[in-house]
């Protein structure tokens, strides 16, 4: 009887055992990862090192590590290019794993958002982190997300600044009578349009480099003294494209008349070519003055 109630206990024993719990949502482990999402959301970065241990390993993306007492350096860099930033508290999950070797893992799944200082564009990313914990810290942490949204919307603002400055250089060629490294400028194939009913709008759409030159350049040299653009301010926007705006400052070489005219330039560019030119101005005052 005593060996038979013996063997019962000995097996619920070992029943207890192989039913130990393996996943959780409740544990201090995971309250520690939740404060460490906080405080990445407030930026207390430097708080964020002291849950790690001292020599704890960072791969986010990577299969390089760095040590969690640069992730303030880390998180600072990244935040350069950002307006804002952060999780959104909205479906925040959290889970333990004890592994089958006993060690001790918390996956985070989280949305991030934030918001490039440069366009304002918002990049939404879905993250996954997984840190190992021992004796309370942090040991190891991974982090996984699609970096190429990221990625390319920098690349967009890169190009879009250079786009910028392809322009600057183009009013600057026009304003020195440098045509030749204006013209350098344009796509083979550019479309250049001038605004609907402007006096050199007879030819649009101008297709190419020479069409451009006689039906927009030649005139306005033969025709005024003096075509000059003034308080030019250049403002980049999205897919490849600058708009331009200032005022048109001339005398009509006929009459002696003035013109001084509002305009917007909307450039497209491609490659580092102008591929569209879409000119918006006060079209009456200019055939009033040339009748």
């Amino acid at each position: 009887m005593k060996k038979l109630l013996f063997t019962a206990l000995l097996l619920m024993l070992i029943s207890s055992c192989q039913n130990k719990q393996r996943y959780t949502q409740t544990s201090d482990e995971i309250e520690t990862v939740k404060k460490i999402i906080n405080a990445y959301n407030a930026k207390n970065y430097e708080s964020i090192v002291g849950y790690f241990a001292d020599t704890a390993n960072v791969f986010f993306n990577s299969p390089q590590p760095f040590k969690a007492s640069k992730l303030p350096e880390y998180h600072a860099q990244t935040d350069l290019e950002l307006s804002s930033r952060g999780f959104l508290d909205e479906g925040l999950e959290y889970e333990m794993v004890l592994t089958d070797d006993n060690k001790t893992w918390v996956n985070f799944w989280g949305t991030w958002v934030g918001t490039l200082a440069a366009n304002g564009k918002q990049i939404t990313l879905p993250i996954h982190l997984t840190l190992q914990f021992i004796d309370g810290k942090v040991v190891t942490e991974y982090g996984y997300w699609d970096s190429s949204l990221m990625i390319l919307a920098l690349q967009e603002i890169e190009a879009n600044y250079e786009n910028k400055e392809i322009i600057k250089n183009a009013y600057d060629f026009f304003a020195s009578g440098d045509v030749p490294s204006f013209l350098a400028l344009l796509s083979p194939k550019v479309v250049w349009n001038e605004a609907e009913n402007f006096i050199y709008a007879g030819g649009n759409p101008y297709i190419g480099a020479d069409a451009i030159v006689k039906g927009v350049f030649e005139p306005i040299g033969n025709e005024w003294d003096y075509w000059k653009l003034t308080d030019l301010q250049l403002n980049e926007m999205s897919n490849g494209m600058v708009l331009a705006t200032g005022r048109y400052q001339a005398k009509n070489k006929k009459n002696g008349k003035l013109l001084n005219a509002q305009f917007a330039h909307v450039w497209t560019l491609s490659n580092g070519k102008v591929t569209n030119f879409q000119q918006y101005t006060d079209t009456k005052q200019a055939a009033e003055i040339i009748k």
